[in-house]
């Protein structure tokens, strides 16, 4: 059974919006838009995993995707985890392309893609450590886990992967995406042994789930130049910043557009970039509208918590508002 779906990072919404919305200068900007290539990589591997998780046998089976649970001071993430009564897998998710040679006597995974080398830690020591930290998590809260398992799994149906050194480690751990219901098979005919009841299952998912923690960066400490912000309503059709407001309806100068709701966006651009709280000047000024009235207007329209008033009168977001949608 699927106990927590997979959602879409939070991280990927900020450095869209960041993109979108900032004068970077040029080293910056390559920075995140690769940031961003990667992030979107490795979701579409992830994406794929719940796929064929999704395909096996749920029985016996308690499925969480996308864990980010605190411990010590820092945080652990887990891709994706399959409880059962007999033992634990977290999975680690993986969308590197090219030539993959693990190497795990020396900690590092070479990358050999169009000509280039590029080193990385080894995915089967970080899934290991995960593994490690969920235990200690477990019983600090009283649990007696079970025996954990760990499985990387390569989701980039390009790559080759290799094992130079034949270790036993790298054949057992690693696999593309779509052998990982083989493993898993393979895993659970190992264990017999019941080392947990359903209740404590239950309440394993359960600590979990109130325990997992979204990582959303903080836009206020990434050194961002806030004086460079572009402002207006984004065209949902061309992408142009700076719609006009024009009988009830944003229309677009450069591919004529229509949208009756496209200032929603552009609010959910502010409260990602400044947090959850607008005036109608701040609306009036970031949206480019020339009367604070009818920014008024639009900011009572939309489904928001409303204190304050006169000039003091502050919009937050509800909590159905889709704020990451």
């Amino acid at each position: 059974m699927i106990e927590k779906k997979r959602e879409f990072p939070k991280e990927i919404t900020i450095l869209k919006v960041i993109l979108k919305r900032f004068t970077l200068n040029h080293q910056r900007q390559i920075e995140l838009e690769n940031k961003l290539s990667r992030k979107l990589a490795g979701y579409k591997g992830e994406k794929e995993l719940d796929y064929y998780l999704s395909q096996i046998d749920h029985t016996n089976l308690k499925i969480l995707h996308d864990l980010r649970i605190p411990h010590n001071n820092t945080h652990f993430q887990i891709d994706s985890l399959l409880i059962s009564n007999t033992f634990l897998l977290p999975i680690d998710s993986k969308n590197y392309a090219g030539v993959l040679d693990f190497n795990p006597e020396f900690n590092y995974l070479l990358q050999t893609l169009n000509g280039f080398e590029k080193v990385y830690q080894d995915p089967i020591l970080q899934t290991k450590i995960q593994a490690s930290q969920l235990k200690s998590f477990l019983m600090k809260n009283q649990f007696s886990p079970p025996p954990i398992e760990f499985l990387v799994s390569v989701s980039n149906s390009q790559a080759i992967i290799r094992n130079p050194a034949n270790s036993t480690e790298v054949a057992n751990r690693v696999c593309k995406t779509p052998a990982v219901s083989y493993k898993i098979q393979s895993i659970s005919e190992k264990y017999n042994k019941e080392y947990l009841s359903q209740k404590e299952v239950k309440k394993i998912v359960k600590l979990l789930l109130k325990s997992h923690v979204p990582y959303i960066p903080d836009i206020q400490s990434m050194n961002l130049p806030m004086d460079k912000i572009q402002i207006g309503v984004q065209c949902p059709d061309c992408g142009l910043l700076g719609m006009e407001k024009i009988h009830g309806s944003w229309v677009c100068k450069q591919c004529g557009h229509l949208s009756k709701d496209a200032h929603i966006a552009a609010l959910k651009d502010y409260f990602l970039i400044f947090g959850p709280h607008i005036t109608s000047r701040q609306f009036s000024n970031f949206l480019n509208i020339p009367s604070i009235h009818q920014a008024k207007r639009l900011l009572t329209s939309m489904e928001l918590d409303i204190s304050g008033s006169k000039k003091g009168t502050v919009y937050r977001p509800k909590k159905d508002f889709p704020l990451w949608d």
